[in-house]
């Protein structure tokens, strides 16, 4: 449906304009089914915009989870979308809006995006955006797809006490360069700030809403400028009193990607500052703010959730809270069966009574192993 007609002409992009809202039912469930299938890297971004498409002019709160796990709340009256990089579990993620009594969920827009394997993946947990920033970006306000194959959103983001830097030569993007993986389009890499001069460091901090949550920051250098004096770029950068320390050189349009370790603090603050051998000032291209995401839920046994989803579909049986994981979160298991919590959860009973069902008996009721009542 439609936001307010008031509010169609502001600029905001395009698929926002239109929303679908659930108001019935706890959790309502999206289901991605990517090609690559489960164990790869996904990007996954969720829009919102409430624009009072329901004439009560109230913006509504309501939780996001991916597959059986909370992702964050939505409780937003402007435009807003939340990305998440995740590795599945399975070959179908689940994205589910989840009604906490606050007003009805809505959502805008859902996009995936297949990230090559090796990026952004840890070993365990998800990374959540927080900022994407492409420093010293003047003439956009982002850079998307189709300049990023990915189709991440770089926001551009300018410090009055940094010095602006730009090029229009071809950064060396070649499959030899450590930083091609990731495949940082040109148009953001081209464009830096440095501080003033080899004696003043770059230095940002930010005060996390929990004290507790772990931060990864991408930093992405490239050396935009044709030194004559011989000398390299050179500088370390450090976080949270060197929870995260490393030093690094540039060459001449050739891009360096640093990935920090997890940083963790009530405040979380970075520097980059010159080395003593360098005598220029440090520069910053673009860089990625993500905290972690936990995943302590574990999916029910996919040999049951295949046999109750063809259950579902050869019966067809359509009750409210039939979407999603059968039984994980605990709170949100289907109606009309129970589950055993171990390792993985396992269907133990199912009551299908009152449901009109006719037909044969469908065979997929036999590969629920661990059933003890039905």
């Amino acid at each position: 449906m439609p936001i307010s007609t008031k509010l169609m002409d502001k600029k905001t992009l395009q698929l926002a304009k239109n929303l679908r809202s659930f108001p019935n039912g706890t959790r309502n469930c999206y289901t991605l089914r990517p090609d690559r299938g489960k164990n790869n890297a996904y990007l996954i971004r969720a829009s919102f915009w409430y624009g009072n498409y329901d004439g009560k002019n109230q913006t509504p709160s309501f939780d996001l989870y991916i597959d059986v796990n909370y992702w964050t709340r939505v409780s937003y009256s402007t435009y807003i979308y939340e990305e998440i990089m995740y590795v599945s579990q399975a070959d179908d993620i689940q994205v589910c809006l989840v009604n906490i009594g606050n007003g009805v969920p809505f959502i805008s827009a859902l996009e995936l995006r297949t990230l090559d394997d090796d990026i952004y993946r840890l070993g365990s947990g998800a990374l959540r955006l927080k900022w994407r920033q492409d420093i010293g970006l003047s003439l956009k306000n982002y850079i998307r797809h189709p300049v990023d194959v990915y189709d991440r959103i770089w926001q551009a983001l300018n410090y009055n006490l940094w010095f602006m830097l730009n090029t229009t030569s071809a950064i060396d993007l070649s499959e030899d360069n450590d930083a091609y993986k990731y495949k940082i389009p040109g148009e953001v890499l081209r464009t830096a700030q440095r501080s003033m001069n080899a004696s003043s460091p770059m230095h940002l901090q930010w005060t996390p809403s929990i004290s507790t949550r772990k931060w990864i920051v991408y930093f992405y250098f490239v050396e935009i400028e044709r030194l004559t004096d011989g000398l390299k770029r050179e500088f370390t950068i450090s976080i949270n009193d060197n929870q995260f320390k490393t030093t690094v050189s540039l060459e001449y349009l050739k891009p360096v990607v640093v990935v920090s370790t997890a940083v963790t603090g009530s405040l979380i603050s970075f520097s980059i500052e010159s080395t003593n051998k360098s005598g220029h000032p440090p520069i910053l291209n673009a860089v990625e703010y993500y905290t972690i995401s936990d995943l302590p839920n574990v999916p029910t046994a996919q040999g049951d959730v295949k046999a109750i989803n063809d259950i579902k579909v050869t019966y067809h049986i359509e009750r409210e809270s039939w979407q999603g994981d059968p039984c994980v979160p605990s709170y949100y298991k289907w109606d009309g069966l129970n589950c055993s919590y171990g390792n993985h959860s396992r269907i133990i009973s199912l009551k299908l009574s009152s449901s009109n069902l006719t037909g044969d008996i469908v065979s997929s009721l036999s590969l629920l192993s661990t059933m003890e009542y039905l």
